[in-house]
């Protein structure tokens, strides 16, 4: 089954719509509800002098890849639903690409693993509807919202890489260089490495690696262990995301940025008081 995200934000619409145009785009505004599932639930009243409305609404994997899909959904709703029709939306496209309109959306989505901020907008050829993506940015959840369980199986999942890591660095290198997720609670030593960050490539896609180089501050005073499930691990960020975790560092890159950036004490003060969740 699909994850489920959940999208609240503003729907604007951008350009000279007036009272014909609006009225063209509301059965079609209905019809974006599908099933219930995916799509925009709910969107406040739009008019000639309220051109901006508030929406919520749910994605499949993600909001912005669900707005993509509006046409071809759109297009299934109208064959096996209704009551929007075939010649209402053709009219609609026909208007908003013959007047240059946009709907803009601007929202955040919250995939329970990751938190972002995106926006776009929709236009039409004349044939169909388009959605582009113009900013998505990641909002980074702390570890304080998964707990110390999570935090803890973290640290245990990459200690696994190590020989015989000093427990306080370790824990510190995960806070300052590994975003929070919950998958990391699904880890099991009998795991094979590369099918487990597969298995979870959708939320480590958000929460996973902050920085290439974060095997090399972890490096600075933890040992590796070169073995068969450290390949496994360069290879699926490799393959995945093109990091290249072998790459020697420049002699002119500045060190400074892998140094620890927290005092023992503060660590310490920080993880006593994390909350079991």
């Amino acid at each position: 089954m699909a994850n489920i995200t959940r999208a609240n934000g503003t729907l604007t619409l951008a350009g000279n719509w007036d009272a014909d145009d609006i009225a063209l785009f509301q059965p079609v505004l209905r019809s974006w509800s599908f099933y219930g599932q995916y799509g925009i639930q709910h969107c406040d009243k739009l008019s000639e002098q309220k051109k901006s409305a508030s929406f919520y609404g749910c994605g499949r994997w993600g909001f912005s890849g669900t707005l993509e899909s509006f046409h071809a959904w759109t297009l299934d709703w109208i064959k096996n639903h209704g009551p929007l029709t075939e010649q209402q939306y053709q009219e609609f496209l026909d208007r908003m690409h013959q007047k240059e309109l946009k709907i803009e959306m601007k929202y955040t989505d919250d995939g329970d693993e990751y938190l972002v901020e995106e926006a776009g907008f929709f236009v039409s050829d004349g044939e169909q509807l388009e959605y582009y993506t113009i900013t998505s940015n990641p909002v980074d959840i702390p570890w304080e919202e998964y707990g110390k369980e999570c935090f803890d199986a973290a640290a245990d999942f990459f200690r696994s890489f190590t020989v015989d890591a000093d427990d306080l660095k370790l824990k510190k290198w995960v806070k300052q260089w590994i975003r929070p997720s919950h998958c990391y609670l699904q880890y099991t030593p009998q795991a094979d490495v590369y099918d487990f960050l597969e298995d979870n490539m959708f939320m480590m896609g958000n929460a996973f690696f902050y920085d290439e180089v974060l095997f090399d501050a972890l490096q600075l005073n933890i040992k590796l262990k070169e073995d068969a499930r450290l390949e496994e691990m360069y290879r699926f960020l490799d393959e995945t995301y093109g990091i290249d975790c072998k790459m020697e560092l420049p002699e002119n890159y500045d060190r400074s940025y892998l140094e620890e950036q927290e005092s023992d004490e503060a660590f310490i003060g920080w993880y006593e008081r994390l909350e079991e969740r």
